[in-house]
């Protein structure tokens, strides 16, 4: 996740000192963790639990003890997002992931950020009066474990990267039967506007919006999805493209380029689909008629807000299959 704000578009306000102090429920202080070095010797130095997930191993380290986290709950969280992303993935992204739990005040999951360059790594900020409902609700932690499939690419394509993991994400619940396949849509539906471009806008390369980043990049993948479906008749989806990126690549710990990324996925499928979509989408503002397309999907918002949807509709027949384990 870029730092300094989440996918909804709410400023994160990290800290800038490397050394900075947190205070725990007016108990003790400790460590931020902001600079990263900092995280990979915490991960490296502190006690960690290890938990196994198909294809990888989860060092779980509570930073500085954690105090006042419910340990056990906090696990439950931990391997409830690890399945998630494994049902997406059909393993666990990377083969060794560190996660740096840091205690907070609060009655939620707060901010993370994900690294790559000195091992596939996330920092997350935990309340110590998050329930059971706030950790069953959350998305950020499967968010940021989705962004460890994908290679590292240059700043300028972030909006693949950070788009790709909110689509991702909720799918990857839905996989996991961790939320209903409509919840899926709703997000989509409500979020997919927040992105698209303004009057003054460019190709999505080298965006900072945080809307273009977030959504506009989401809205990409959907587009990309349907492109695969289409191209290959049915027989290939863009999940088996970014397994095969993530299996060639080994995630968050190497760095590509865009259009390596796109190459190799584009080899899974057999044709020269998500090249072209990418450098259209990249070098050029494109406006997606987000109602038309959401009603080739068979998905309708009504008055009242609700859903409703439509199994006749062109792409129907996709719609089921994307959240169909």
């Amino acid at each position: 996740m870029m730092p300094g704000l989440d996918r909804r578009g709410m400023i994160l306000g990290l800290g800038a000192a490397a050394v900075a102090l947190t205070t725990v429920a007016g108990a003790i202080g400790i460590p931020s963790y902001d600079d990263p070095d900092d995280m990979y010797a915490a991960l490296r130095a502190q006690p960690a639990l290890s938990l196994a997930e198909r294809g990888g191993t989860i060092r779980l380290v509570f930073a500085d003890g954690a105090p006042l986290l419910d340990r056990e709950r906090v696990t439950a969280w931990v391997r409830r997002a690890a399945t998630a992303v494994t049902a997406y993935f059909d393993r666990f992204p990377v083969r060794d992931y560190g996660l740096l739990v840091i205690a907070q005040r609060g009655d939620r999951v707060g901010h993370a950020t994900t690294f790559g360059y000195a091992g596939s790594a996330t920092r997350i900020h935990v309340g110590t009066d998050a329930t059971e409902q706030a950790f069953a609700e959350d998305w950020v932690l499967i968010h940021e474990m989705a962004h460890t499939a994908l290679p590292d690419l240059p700043r300028r394509a972030l909006w693949l990267q950070e788009g790709n993991a909110t689509y991702v994400e909720p799918i990857a619940r839905a996989l996991a039967r961790q939320i209903p396949a409509s919840e899926v849509w709703r997000q989509a539906v409500l979020g997919m506007p927040k992105g698209e471009p303004g009057p003054a806008d460019a190709g999505m390369d080298g965006t900072h919006a945080w809307g273009r980043l977030y959504w506009g990049g989401a809205t990409f993948w959907l587009l990309a999805e349907i492109a695969v479906d289409q191209a290959s008749k049915g027989t290939r989806s863009l999940r088996d493209a970014l397994r095969r990126i993530n299996r060639e690549s080994g995630g968050n710990i190497v760095d590509w380029t865009a259009e390596q990324m796109m190459a190799v996925g584009d080899a899974a499928i057999g044709q020269n689909i998500l090249s072209g979509l990418y450098a259209r989408f990249a070098e050029t503002r494109i406006a997606t008629d987000l109602p038309e397309l959401f009603d080739r999907l068979g998905i309708r918002l009504d008055a009242s807000g609700g859903l409703r949807f439509d199994d006749m509709a062109p792409l129907a027949d996709l719609r089921r299959r994307i959240t169909a384990a």
